[in-house]
């Protein structure tokens, strides 16, 4: 109880700092020294921990992946190259509404920190004369951005969940799909609810300039994008394809607020804060109560799907990896996460989608709310029942 009680006061005084219009990256600093002080961290373990997680190869390039990120957004932008992808979707899609779901959905196969910027310019141009809410144009960017990540084998976090959980991929997806399915499901009936409720009918993009054009459009739109997509089939990283295709400048804003993140996700790991769980005999019915407990909260407090996985699930393994439905409460494990990470005010792609929008945190909540909740549900009933 003591634990939970922990954590629910990082979780209170977060949100809180966010309502009072906190600078993100302060905000995350003030609960980084809150863990200090609540977890009787060792100042100068943590503060080595913080430093090395700094300089860590990964994070250098990615906060290079995401300075080349904003910078293909501009040089796409500045070249009509969104435009003409967007009239490629609408010759083929035929309704601008379905657009800006679709564009965002395309991004979410390049699984790439930040990639939501890269979207954000799509959403835009599509609902440009539909006069949307900020918050809402920031839900379809974020929302739909993340339709994949659940069942695509390219992001990082499935990837790490299927090789420290030892569950055949092939599983994985096949257990994971009904819930991407859902994820696309409810952001299509929250979105029509919300164009029904405003009287945004559905908007005819106007005649075909013919499928030779409109092919070549929408390759002009995004070869960027495949080309990135295409060379992580062959292991190549991100940053190169990426560096070869762009130039400009970018602000450090975004910079700042990934450092603190990563501070707080080091501090965390020493904090030794979940160590009394691994050693815990309990009862089958509150397994999954403590699943939840820990992976919601992890995903929420790091924002970053790798990080709860990374700390997750050496802590929840012990606890499940002898009773008959592991394979069950593992993948329970991952969605619970996912859920999580969906929320968190530290998700990269969250953080930076309101941003762009100019959307208020909360009020891209009120959108979210309805799905994520019946998402734990019916993950939570079926837990319990399989």
């Amino acid at each position: 109880m003591l634990l939970a009680a922990k954590f629910l006061l990082l979780v209170a005084l977060l949100i809180l700092l966010l309502r009072r219009k906190v600078d993100l990256a302060l905000a995350v600093l003030v609960i980084t020294l809150l863990t200090v002080a609540l977890f009787g961290v060792n100042l100068a373990k943590a503060g080595r921990s913080a430093w090395a997680g700094l300089r860590d190869r990964e994070t250098l390039e990615l906060f290079l992946i995401i300075v080349l990120v904003q910078t293909v957004g501009a040089v796409q932008k500045s070249r009509r190259m969104y435009d003409r992808l967007i009239e490629s979707l609408n010759t083929m899609v035929r309704d601008k509404r379905l657009v800006a779901m679709v564009s965002p959905a395309i991004i979410g196969f390049l699984p790439m920190p930040g990639g939501a910027l890269l979207s954000a310019p799509l959403v835009q141009v599509s609902t440009d004369k539909m006069k949307l809410k900020p918050a809402f144009n920031a839900f379809l960017n974020f929302w739909f951005r993340h339709d994949w990540e659940l069942i695509w084998p390219l992001y990082a976090g499935l990837l790490l969940f299927q090789a420290m959980s030892r569950i055949p991929m092939r599983r994985i997806i096949l257990f994971q799909l009904p819930f991407s399915i859902l994820h696309i499901v409810m952001g299509l009936a929250v979105a029509f609810c919300y164009f029904r409720r405003h009287g945004i009918g559905r908007e005819h993009p106007g005649p075909s300039n013919g499928i030779h054009a409109t092919m070549r459009d929408f390759f002009s739109g995004t070869w960027p994008i495949l080309a990135v997509i295409l060379l992580f089939f062959v292991k190549v990283p991100p940053l190169l394809p990426l560096a070869a295709i762009v130039f400009g400048k970018t602000t450090v804003r975004s910079l700042l607020v990934i450092a603190a993140v990563i501070v707080f996700q080091r501090v965390l790991q020493v904090s030794a804060a979940f160590d009394t769980l691994k050693t815990m005999d309990i009862s089958l019915g509150l397994v999954v109560a403590f699943i939840f407990l820990v992976s919601f909260t992890v995903a929420f407090l790091t924002g970053v799907n790798t990080a709860y996985i990374a700390i997750a699930f050496p802590v929840l393994l012990p606890l499940i990896q002898h009773l008959p439905n592991y394979f069950y409460l593992s993948l329970y494990i991952y969605v619970i996460g996912f859920a999580g990470i969906l929320v968190s005010p530290l998700h990269l792609c969250l953080v930076l989608t309101n941003e762009y929008f100019g959307a208020s945190l909360l009020d891209v909540y009120r959108y979210m709310a309805v799905p994520i909740f019946i998402m734990i549900a019916l993950a939570t009933g079926l837990v319990l029942v399989l």
